[in-house]
């Protein structure tokens, strides 16, 4: 790990030295207005296109350094799953299980049903909230091992720690995407790990960048809608308003979908379909169980059609999706690949509480 530089620090305290770039070539956000809790304010903004070139990142006080890469998968006694080029990882930020139905969203219906699904014992981190429980999503880390642990600009932080998926999928010679539409998730994977990096706003702005981006091709890719999430602090969770711009969202899924079709894509790509919270009442600060259950929907080459109900954590996703694309599995991640969605046993399980 990188160690704390306290005369950095001092040093920039005092104004000796200039502000370091943690940024690379995207241009530095402005912080968000929200103190540092579980409710998110950010707001609709007009579109903002980032395409990150490689850069080498300078050092920060806070920042740490990646650790090597595990270079050999972790040995089991179960195959890799097969016919698998691709993983798209989507998250819908604060979407409950309960208003997938209640929307309806038709399109996520009907991957469950040819699909593995668990609507009922996946878990998001123990801090329910949008940057924290990201950075956990996609890097198999708990959140005092990844160091995100506000849901805020915080830049002096740097970058989410340890080694994630878009590290491993780089070091591979992989083309990574990531699609999103808060930008404070630019600190959930550093610049160069990122062939392409794109903040849009609006469920459809969205969609419509992931179509460009499947069509140029893609190896593993991150697509976040954060439309559930900013109208349920608005209106309420499980509200009209609420419902109606997931409804979106899944139309919205349906184009990738298409897209995905159209460039005979489809077959060869796992869909991972996930949230990084759920909610109640206008906030998801961890008061009730609706807070913190997730779905977790899985579709693609050799997914089972089976509904999943042994406990799962958020950081499942980014060792399932290493396990599918063959990277190394590695042994400090919390995440354990979601075996059963392959239609093979479980090899290892989770403890009760498995980031304490």
């Amino acid at each position: 790990m990188r160690k704390h530089n306290i005369l950095f620090v001092c040093l920039l305290l005092a104004g000796c030295i200039s502000t370091p770039n943690l940024w690379g070539t995207t241009p530095v956000p402005m912080p968000d207005t929200a103190l540092p809790t579980a409710i998110d304010t950010a707001t609709t903004a007009p579109t903002q296109t980032t395409t990150v070139t490689p850069t080498t990142v300078p050092l920060t006080a806070a920042s740490t350094a990646t650790p090597a890469l595990v270079t050999a998968l972790e040995p089991t006694d179960t195959p890799l799953p097969e016919g698998i080029k691709r993983v798209l990882i989507i998250s819908y930020d604060g979407m409950r299980t309960d208003a997938i139905a209640e929307a309806p969203m038709n399109n996520l219906l009907g991957l469950m049903k040819t699909g593995a699904y668990n609507l009922t014992s996946a878990r998001t981190i123990a801090y329910p909230s949008t940057s924290p429980s990201h950075a956990s999503m996609l890097s198999g880390f708990c959140m005092e091992q990844h160091g995100m642990i506000y849901d805020r600009y915080f830049i002096y932080m740097g970058y989410s720690k340890g080694v994630d998926i878009f590290d491993l999928a780089q070091a591979a010679g992989m083309k990574t995407v990531m699609l999103v539409s808060k930008a404070k998730l630019r600190q959930l994977a550093e610049p160069e790990t990122t062939d392409v990096y794109e903040v849009r706003y609006g469920e459809s702005a969205v969609g419509k960048e992931a179509v460009a981006q499947i069509e140029q091709g893609f190896d593993l890719m991150f697509i976040h809608f954060a439309g559930a999430d900013l109208r349920g602090h608005k209106y309420g969770w499980m509200s009209g308003e609420y419902l109606k711009v997931l409804r979106q969202g899944d139309e919205a899924l349906g184009n990738i979908l298409t897209a995905l079709n159209e460039n005979s894509l489809r077959d060869s790509t796992l869909i991972i379909i996930t949230a990084d919270h759920g909610g109640h009442d206008k906030n998801h600060v961890g008061l009730v169980i609706e807070d913190y259950r997730i779905p977790w929907i899985a579709s693609g080459p050799g997914i089972a059609s089976v509904e999943i109900t042994t406990p799962m954590q958020t950081m499942d996703t980014a060792a399932t999706a290493a396990y599918a694309l063959g990277l190394p599995l590695q042994p400090d991640w919390a995440g354990i690949p979601v075996y059963e969605a392959f239609g093979e046993p479980r090899l290892k399980f989770h403890p009760d509480e498995p980031c304490e």
